[in-house]
């Protein structure tokens, strides 16, 4: 009778152990880094103290390398006018800052080799901010790239649930405009003078 005691307490401990790590506090690290081929969230579930998670967007092989779609002028610079991509990246990035994040920071390098078009993204991305809090909007920084195409780079530290993060991200793909924005980024497009217009809140 007591095996079955032990064998009921030990499958408890198998489902809570995972629902505590997924739904409980984790101290994260979210690292963005188109130069490196970086996207990343760095865990370490139940306040700090469990081990660490790592899941990665993009693939560990190009880690080191720049992101190549981010450095072909013509296909990044069509991608970053995607009608409501603004809307949606700064949504998920102010999901983040409402959990009062211990550093959040973002920057955007912009040589799109067309002065109408990277007004177009500059703009957008400053009237997207204009509604962030100012403690977020002071460390974020658009500039000038001395090569042809963009960069992103972001880091945000912040203690929250990795089922919480998850639903961000989930979010932030499943979106329309993310869909359409990778899509640009995988078929290099033909040149159009036309600016479609960008949605910004």
């Amino acid at each position: 009778m007591d095996d079955i005691y032990v064998w009921i307490a030990a499958g408890a401990l198998a489902v809570l152990i995972p629902l505590a790590i997924y739904f409980l506090p984790a101290k994260a690290r979210i690292l963005i880094d188109t130069p490196t081929s970086t996207a990343r969230a760095e865990l370490r579930p139940l306040w700090g103290v469990g081990a660490a998670l790592i899941t990665r967007a993009l693939p560990r092989k190009a880690h080191g390398t720049p992101l190549p779609s981010f450095g072909d002028v013509g296909r990044v610079g069509h991608a970053l006018i995607t009608p409501g991509i603004v809307d949606v990246a700064y949504a998920a990035a102010k999901s983040i800052v409402d959990m009062k994040p211990k550093v959040a920071k973002l920057e955007l390098r912009l040589n799109l080799s067309d002065a109408a078009r990277t007004r177009v993204v500059q703009t957008a991305v400053q009237a997207a901010l204009t509604a962030a809090p100012a403690a977020f909007r002071q460390n974020v920084i658009i500039s000038h790239l001395e090569t042809p195409g963009a960069e992103l780079s972001a880091q945000f530290e912040v203690m929250a649930s990795p089922a919480k993060l998850n639903g961000i991200y989930q979010r932030l793909k499943s979106a329309r405009a993310t869909q359409e924005f990778r899509r640009r980024l995988t078929k290099k497009s033909k040149p159009d003078k036309r600016l479609p217009e960008v949605q910004v809140r």
